[in-house]
């Protein structure tokens, strides 16, 4: 007898006709109930959200604040790619979750997630840190909850040579504040 595999749902629409059915799932290590969020392999929502980002910066007057885009890994990824190509940058930078054997010369910094189960570090590669050093850099996440990966990642670039002068997520799901915030969604906790 197969067991009732029936999730609880949340419906979020991010824009009008842009609507996603998120599972509700357990956080682990807590007795919270969190909606969950994945942009990974989801092609209309990064392109739409990757839109949506760029309509953010052109109406804010955010366009000549960064001339360089930078992710986390791993569920930012696609969106920073579709924002790249949008404003027409030819590449983009990625931060790592551990140090890879390509890298030469590697940045790190740890960090705690709420999404990660344990400590992890933030890693950037020598040659990309010598990329983003004298930028001003749009620092791009799916989501942010508490900030604290996005503050680590901050804190490595800056370490790089560069400034962050824009943060900009699809979701911001908790408390965290900062001037150079833009967010298309704030969802019900």
């Amino acid at each position: 007898m197969a067991a009732d595999r029936r999730e609880e749902k949340f419906l979020l629409e991010i824009a009008p006709g842009l609507v996603r059915e998120l599972p509700v799932v357990a956080h682990h290590g807590t007795n919270k109930r969190v909606a969950s969020f994945v942009m990974l392999g989801d092609v209309e929502l990064n392109e739409k959200c990757g839109q949506l980002l760029v309509e953010r910066f052109r109406s804010e007057g955010l366009m000549d604040r960064f001339d360089m885009l930078v992710a986390l890994e791993a569920k930012g990824i696609a969106l920073v790619h579709v924002t790249a190509r949008i404003l027409g940058h030819p590449l983009f930078v990625v931060i790592r979750k551990s140090v890879k054997r390509y890298m030469v010369n590697p940045l790190m910094v740890p960090v705690t997630s709420i999404t990660s189960a344990g400590d992890q570090t933030l890693v950037l590669d020598g040659r990309d840190a010598d990329l983003i050093k004298g930028h001003r850099v749009c620092m791009i996440e799916d989501v942010i909850a508490t900030g604290g990966s996005v503050t680590a990642a901050c804190d490595l670039i800056n370490y790089a040579g560069a400034e962050v002068t824009v943060i900009a997520t699809v979701l911001l799901k908790g408390d965290y504040s900062d001037p150079r915030l833009v967010y298309l969604q704030k969802p019900p906790i």
